[in-house]
């Protein structure tokens, strides 16, 4: 009977240990994943910081002191201002070619 008790003792203590070396690997990971999150968001939280600085200087170095309309335009917006630039570009020169 004693040697059951032993061994049921045993497989406690092993199940212990390796719950308890499970916890700490697993606060292992937690902590470097927290670092890592912490990391990328500083970096990501800089360069949106950078890009928002080149598009305020963009705009005033434009003139446009109020700032923010054409440098945190999409660039699907863009595209279609370009476009409709060019068609009117292209109409007043197909005018201009007609008053010849």
């Amino acid at each position: 009977m004693e040697s059951i008790f032993e061994t049921i003792t045993e497989a406690q203590k092993n199940s212990l240990e390796a719950a308890a070396g499970f916890s700490d690997n697993w606060l292992v990971v937690i902590e470097r994943l927290t670092q890592l999150n912490i990391e990328v968001s500083r970096t990501a939280f800089e360069k949106s910081l950078e890009m928002a600085l080149l598009g305020m200087a963009g705009s005033l170095s434009q003139g446009n002191e109020f700032g923010w309309s054409a440098s945190v335009q999409s660039g699907i917006e863009q595209f279609s201002e370009y476009c409709q630039s060019v068609r009117a570009m292209t109409l007043d020169a197909a005018k201009h070619q007609h008053c010849r």
